[in-house]
């Protein structure tokens, strides 16, 4: 049980290592938005996010409802440092 429990948090660890890469776009992107006037929320584009969530869960056989929600939290959560990386 130890190793599988090691080899768990050591997923983790890479998931939140994307996280991570994940924010570091986020904020390149919020460059960009200033620079083109694009506001952070896009509502067509949180949709299609989700609904990519959703589908790449669903293709692992995970639950897409569950993933989908957690994503559009982790959407929220990015606009939201786009809003203040934006200055609005």
């Amino acid at each position: 049980m130890a190793e599988l429990r090691a080899e768990i948090d050591r997923l983790d660890g890479e998931i939140f290592d994307l996280f991570a890469e994940r924010m570091r776009y986020i904020r390149r992107a919020a460059d960009i938005k200033r620079e083109a006037n694009i506001p952070a929320d896009v509502p067509e584009r949180v949709d299609e996010v989700i609904f990519n969530a959703r589908t790449h869960a669903a293709e692992r056989g995970l639950d897409p409802d569950l993933y989908g929600t957690f994503w559009e939290r982790l959407v929220r959560a990015a606009i939201a440092v786009e809003k203040s990386l934006l200055g609005r």
